[in-house]
């Protein structure tokens, strides 16, 4: 016992230095050794989540259930963590061989319908969610589930505006998800002002539960672009350091400007074996740091590229246990492609564009309950938009065939050659399913989740029309801030 306490203190050094390559190797000896540590084995697996280590992360919560009895209660949550880890059909499973109503009703349900609906049994989950809305009245995130699940009926619609007395005193987080959910029935009958309202009282809220800062953004993009011209510049010189024959596909582009759809698309082809968004480039530099000063520092001190390389496999690996080749639609690709050039340089990226107005529209009608702080603003996501331009701007000057920038007006209009320019350009041939991406049954966790499960169509350009009175400071901010912004480079 004496040598698994020592264990335990060097994974505090590792988790006070930050460090995730050892904090990862400590527990997974901690593993092996399979001490009785009793109920903080949850905390091994927190940890081994946090590291992008699935496999250790779900035998350390497996070794908590077996301690805690295996109790239903507690294969609750490690259903729950199979879902977090992407493994929806596992958690899918295990919660279906539960006792019914396990932790309680309202949860139960809520968890069924929200795993159904992404798996694609959208009439299952329709059933549990309005089961768990009537269970739980105050539970925005259940009502606003119900109504992104599709047009809600009349009685739904009934039941959720006269249950708008209970939230006034519900939790932020909650009122927020319900004016949303509010927001979506009237813009289904039509009630565009009223729709309007009721997105901006749920934005107001989130405004002041999770801010924005403009300034590090801004920050954020300026350093992202910082020092990669010299190590692009010699990246063709080093086939050596870099991958022959691409396992992956890296796809960027602002929320709701048709990423998902892209995935799904690639997803239809019988080589690509999976993708979502991952966010293993957060992981990775983890390990080196995010700036090409840090990864020069990192190759002077005997790093290499292939050693990059097989941490982003490993983690693609846990995440995607049979990928064959993947897609990682990480949102924060934008801020990651001097590192992903550098060390990836035969990667295929696909970038896309939708017209900004559509797609400020769409991101402020989305509740998007983990990051994204600009989403809750039409002047923030002005802001935020221009400096996404900036930076394609500049990275499609610097990547040249690297990068293909597909706008989705064009792809959902003329999808037989966008598909197949798309497919090309990842080095695939085009195969019929992917004219047909709505067939193609996988699951999708995304706000999108419901649009990709439809035949590809055009109903979503000009979706802003409605609205464009309302959306006139979005214009407005837009224009200053394109006009603002310092020129990146």
């Amino acid at each position: 016992m004496a040598d698994v306490e020592k264990l335990i203190f060097h994974l505090g050094d590792a988790l006070r230095s930050n460090n995730r390559t050892k904090s990862a190797d400590v527990v997974k000896q901690i593993l092996r050794a399979k001490p009785p540590l009793g109920n903080r084995w949850k905390s091994m697996a927190a940890i081994a989540k946090k590291n992008g280590e699935v496999d250790d992360a779900i035998s350390a919560m497996q070794n908590y259930c077996a301690w805690a009895g295996n109790s239903p209660a507690v294969q609750y949550e490690l259903s729950a963590l199979y879902a977090q880890l992407g493994r929806l059909e596992k958690a899918d499973a295990l919660l279906n061989s539960l006792p019914y109503e396990t932790p309680n009703a309202a949860d139960y349900h809520y968890s069924m319908g929200t795993l159904a609906l992404n798996l694609g049994r959208t009439d299952e989950a329709r059933g549990h969610l309005r089961t768990a809305c009537k269970r739980a009245p105050t539970s925005g995130q259940s009502w606003l589930a119900l109504a992104m699940s599709g047009k809600l009926e009349e009685a739904d619609r009934a039941d959720l505006f006269d249950t708008k007395r209970n939230f006034e005193q519900a939790p932020d987080l909650e009122k927020s998800a319900y004016a949303y959910a509010c927001g979506k029935a009237h813009e289904e009958t039509g009630a565009y002002d009223d729709a309007f309202s009721a997105f901006s009282q749920g934005a107001k809220i989130m405004q002041t539960v999770r801010p924005y800062n403009h300034a590090a953004d801004q920050n954020d993009a300026a350093q992202s672009v910082t020092g990669w011209d010299a190590l692009l510049h010699g990246r063709t010189d080093r086939d050596d350091q870099t991958q022959n024959i691409a396992s992956h596909i890296f796809v960027s582009g602002l929320p709701r400007s048709g990423t998902t759809l892209v995935e799904q698309i690639l997803n239809s082809h019988s080589a690509v074996g999976g993708g979502e968004e991952l966010g293993l480039m957060q992981l990775v530099v983890q390990d080196i740091g995010k700036s090409a000063s840090d990864l020069s520092r990192f190759t002077a001190e005997g790093g290499k590229y292939q050693d990059l390389q097989a941490i982003y496999q490993h983690l693609l690996t846990q995440r995607l246990p049979n990928p064959g080749r993947a897609v990682d639609k990480s949102l924060d690709v934008s801020r990651y492609l001097g590192l992903i050039a550098t060390i990836f340089p035969k990667t295929p990226i696909l970038w896309l564009r939708r017209d900004p107005l559509d797609c400020a529209w769409s991101s402020f009608r989305t509740w998007f309950l983990n990051g994204l702080d600009w989403s809750w603003s039409l002047e923030d996501i002005a802001r935020h938009f221009a400096i996404e331009d900036a930076l394609i701007e500049y990275w499609t000057d610097r990547l040249g065939s690297q990068l293909l920038v597909i706008d989705y007006a064009e792809l959902v209009s003329s999808p037989e050659a966008q598909i197949g320019k798309l497919t090309a350009h990842c080095g695939l041939k085009l195969e019929p399913a992917q004219l047909k991406p709505h067939e193609t049954s996988r699951a999708v966790k995304t706000a999108s989740v419901m649009q990709v499960r439809q035949p590809i169509n055009t109903t979503s350009i000009g979706s802003a029309a409605p609205y464009e009175r309302h959306l006139e400071m979005f214009s407005q901010a837009y224009a200053a801030a394109k006009r603002d912004l310092p020129v990146f480079g």
